[in-house]
């Protein structure tokens, strides 16, 4: 869509007095706003919070210093939109499955986090899930960085805990906990783990706490 120009227009009232009106500056460009957010998920990745710079971004994306902060208005808020568009696109790719795949939930859970393993191992395990790499990194130091991260972690533990309750239904999770209990451990479980891959630099041990999680920990109590 082509950008229109400032203008102004001279309007004639009956009285004969001329009143200027000056029209409102083009919309920012959505196309570039998405350009600096989707550049950003690649460069906080790779490089964490602190490691990564708004000229890096600005540079790989070829938008003027300046114009920076027509879109955001600061790093902070920056970086909140980020992390908000990451989640958001994990969720929707996470909610295709969970409704589309014919499978029993316990196994569901199984592919999401194997799945997501197997993508952290061609990736070198340097690029964890960016939500917990951020939140190691700089903790609640950021009150807009933090209530994106909350958000987003609710979010997620809410797919999580529905699969649960519905395994649990299913016999196939015990069910002395609450959904929400086991939730609360298995996703604490799993961010340490993540760090440890970081670590090790492989998804071995992620994958044996997964399998020892779900296999044993978690399975139907003898009755």
């Amino acid at each position: 869509m082509a950008l229109q120009k400032n203008y102004t227009i001279t309007l004639e009232l009956e009285d004969d007095r001329s009143y200027i009106i000056f029209m409102p500056r083009p919309r920012r460009s959505e196309h570039t706003r998405e350009a600096l957010i989707e550049n950003g998920i690649e460069q906080l990745s790779l490089n964490g919070y602190h490691g990564t710079g708004i000229k890096q971004i600005l540079d790989a994306v070829n938008v003027p210093k300046g114009s920076f902060y027509n879109y955001f208005s600061s790093k902070e808020a920056f970086v909140a939109e980020i992390l908000r568009e990451y989640s958001n696109q994990y969720l929707k790719i996470l909610d295709d499955y969970i409704d589309n795949a014919n499978e029993q939930p316990l196994k569901k859970i199984k592919t999401i986090y194997g799945f997501m393993l197997e993508q952290f191992s061609g990736q070198n395990c340097q690029r964890g899930c960016l939500i917990g790499s951020i939140a190691a990194e700089i903790g609640n130091q950021s009150k807009k960085c933090q209530a994106a991260m909350l958000e987003s972690v609710a979010h997620s533990k809410q797919r999580v805990s529905r699969l649960i309750q519905q395994a649990q239904d299913k016999q196939q999770i015990r069910d002395d906990l609450t959904a929400e209990q086991i939730t609360q451990v298995f996703w604490a479980t799993w961010e340490g783990s993540l760090l440890k891959m970081k670590m090790e630099g492989s998804i071995d041990t992620a994958k044996d706490t997964l399998y020892i999680m779900l296999d044993h920990l978690l399975a139907p109590l003898d009755r």
